[in-house]
C-alpha cells in the first residue's frame, strides 16, 4: 500500500510540472500574439493611377509587400488604403514599393524605369 502512495505522489507531481509547463508556454504565446496584431492603417496618394490595371498593380505590389495585411485602391479618389504591421515597415517603405511598381505616391515621384514598363493604358495620357 506505501508504494501504491508513493506512485500516486509522484503521478500527481508529474501531472503538476506538465500543467506548469502548458500554462507557462501558454502566457508567452499569447503576449508575442498580441505585440505582433498591432495594425496600423494609411492612406497613399496615388494621383498618376489612370486605369483598373493601375489598381491591379498596385494592389498587386503591395500585397506582396511583408508586413502588408490588406490593400484597397480606389481609382476615383486616386487613394491606397494599407493596414500594415508597423514593427515590419513604414509609411516610406510603403511609398518605396508603390514609386517602384511605377506610380506616384505621396510626394514620392515613380520610378521612372518601372514606369516605362507599364501598359500604356497606365501611363499618364496614355503614354504620349
Amino acid at each position: 500500500m506505501k508504494g501504491y502512495t508513493t506512485m500516486n505522489k509522484l503521478s500527481l507531481f508529474i501531472i503538476a510540472i506538465a500543467l506548469f509547463a502548458f500554462v507557462g508556454c501558454s502566457k508567452k504565446q499569447e503576449g508575442s500574439q498580441a505585440d505582433a496584431v498591432t495594425v496600423e492603417t494609411t492612406a497613399i496618394k496615388v494621383e498618376t493611377i489612370q486605369c483598373d490595371m493601375c489598381v491591379s498593380n498596385i494592389t498587386k505590389a503591395l500585397e506582396q509587400t511583408d508586413g502588408v495585411q490588406s490593400v484597397k485602391v480606389d481609382l476615383k479618389e486616386k487613394v491606397a488604403t494599407v493596414q500594415f504591421l508597423p514593427a515590419k515597415l513604414n509609411l516610406a517603405a510603403l511609398e518605396q514599393t508603390i514609386s517602384n511598381a511605377g506610380y506616384d505616391a505621396n510626394n514620392t515621384k515613380r520610378n521612372m524605369e518601372a514606369y516605362e514598363k507599364l501598359d500604356d493604358c497606365c501611363k499618364i495620357d496614355g503614354g504620349h
